[in-house]
């Protein structure tokens, strides 16, 4: 009886899913220069996430921002936050949505891979590694 109640109970709030991350790389970059991140969020969950910051130890300043047209000109500006709606997903490419990683603490170079800390408003901390390449 007890196991066919945890079962009724487990059917009824099965999880959602998970936050997942991948194809995850940066470009190399030197010391005090500025890089940019990329990956692929899949929102595995049934519900919205939003991903609001990007921390690492090769850089103090790291914002999350997107390439933009108007008219004749192009550009790139922070928009903070990232939303990625329930069974979704957002890549973050050239020419598009990115993590900017300024001022560099040290070189970048082709092969290294370097870690980040993503917060999200529900999935919390991921961690993830990405290699410089070019791409």
């Amino acid at each position: 009886m007890i196991v066919f109640i945890t079962l009724i109970v487990l059917l009824m709030f099965k999880p959602g899913g998970e936050i997942v991350i991948k194809e995850q790389w940066l470009r190399p970059s030197a010391k005090k220069m500025t890089t940019a991140l990329y990956f692929t969020i899949e929102n595995e969950t049934d519900e919205p996430d939003t991903l609001y910051s990007v921390k690492s130890y090769i850089s103090d300043k790291i914002e999350i921002h997107e390439t933009y047209s108007s008219g004749d000109m192009m550009g790139m500006r922070e928009i903070g936050l990232i939303v990625i709606g329930a069974g979704e997903e957002v890549k973050l490419e050239p020419g598009g949505k990115h993590v900017m990683v300024m001022k560099l603490k040290r070189d970048i170079n082709i092969d290294d891979n370097v870690k980040f800390e993503l917060f999200f408003n529900n999935a919390g901390l991921i961690k993830i590694s990405a290699k410089a390449i070019f791409n």
